[in-house]
């Protein structure tokens, strides 16, 4: 329903205010940034029993009132994970950047009042429009629209809600993961593949080689580091190896791929990104948290860790100085 505009600012009616439906909870836009001067928005949100939205962060500040029934609030932060629990008249503050999740832990529905920032509102929207009442979670579509909007999802960490793994994916961690890899390997895929000749032999300024070069290195690197990720998650991680030795693997690859093509590239992206994006998705929340040792000199990782550094990192990274040397 419309907002009625008084002279004075604007009043709002109780049962007035763009009402937006994610799934089972209900959200009322009561006032939005256009009211405030983009300085935050003012939501109702009824939340149905044991519903709440998994570990996650955003940039913008988000703090909560409770009207009725009970929520259990959860944030990770340096002091580590904590809890808690109340009813009407609680707040609960989260800063942005700071995990947090919230869970209706009451028999019957519970509402809160929410003061976000401006911007959530089109992320709200964004989500009912992609999750209404009755459709079936999909954690990589949620994940897609997360990103958009720099929200960060934890899934497997401490703190994180417990989730049924879906879609063959033997837990929440690993599909968030490989769904993290895949968009990195088609990112990479996507810039490269539109390059002109020029580009293809610019240089990049972390490595000094050309872009074909470091494309091909990220793409002929992903079989080494989705077998460093299958032995760790087996319980076999590999020792720790100099970094002379990969400096003279990496300087070999530079002279001998120096005249690789775009397309050889990007079809071993594709073939190698598929492999390591399954092999992830495979893996238990037990496997991901078992030690694995990314490099000589590094501390003891987790394999999960491995996927964030490696397997996901390297592409990111390299990908960073790509984009950068092509002007993109």
């Amino acid at each position: 329903m419309a907002m009625t505009e008084i002279t004075t600012g604007t009043y709002v009616a109780p049962n007035e205010g763009e009402r937006i439906r994610i799934f089972d909870e209900e959200l009322v836009i009561k006032v939005e940034g256009r009211e405030t001067a983009g300085a935050y928005a003012l939501i109702t949100l009824s939340v149905a029993p044991g519903g709440g939205p998994p570990l996650h962060a955003h940039p913008g500040n988000e703090t909560f009132y409770v009207l009725s029934g009970d929520i259990a609030f959860t944030q990770r932060d340096a002091g580590g994970v904590s809890t808690v629990r109340g009813g009407f008249g609680t707040v609960f503050h989260a800063p942005g950047g700071v995990p947090h999740r919230f869970e209706n832990v009451s028999p019957s529905r519970s509402t809160m009042l929410l003061v976000v920032s401006a911007d959530s509102v089109e992320f709200l929207r964004e989500l009912g429009s992609a999750f209404p009442p009755g459709t079936q979670p999909d954690m990589e579509k949620m994940l897609a629209i997360h990103a958009r909007y720099a929200v960060d999802t934890f899934h497997g960490a401490e703190g994180s809600r417990p989730e049924p793994p879906k879609d063959g994916a033997m837990s929440a961690q690993a599909r968030a993961l490989a769904w993290r890899f895949e968009q990195a390997n088609a990112t990479l895929i996507e810039m490269i593949a539109t390059c002109s000749a020029a580009q293809w032999q610019a240089r990049c300024t972390d490595t000094g080689w050309t872009v074909a070069v470091e494309a091909h290195h990220v793409a002929s690197n992903e079989p080494a580091i989705t077998g460093l990720i299958r032995d760790g998650a087996a319980g076999h991680p590999h020792p720790p190896g100099p970094a002379a030795r990969l400096d003279e693997i990496n300087a070999r690859h530079a002279v001998e791929f120096a005249r690789v093509t775009i397309a050889e590239t990007t079809d071993l992206l594709r073939k190698n990104g598929v492999e390591a994006a399954n092999l992830i998705r495979k893996l238990t929340d037990e496997q991901l948290t078992r030690p694995a040792v990314v490099a000589e000199g590094h501390t003891v990782a987790s394999v999960a860790d491995m996927i964030e550094r490696l397997a996901i990192g390297e592409i990111e990274r390299h990908g960073d100085a790509i984009r950068t040397a092509i002007g993109d």
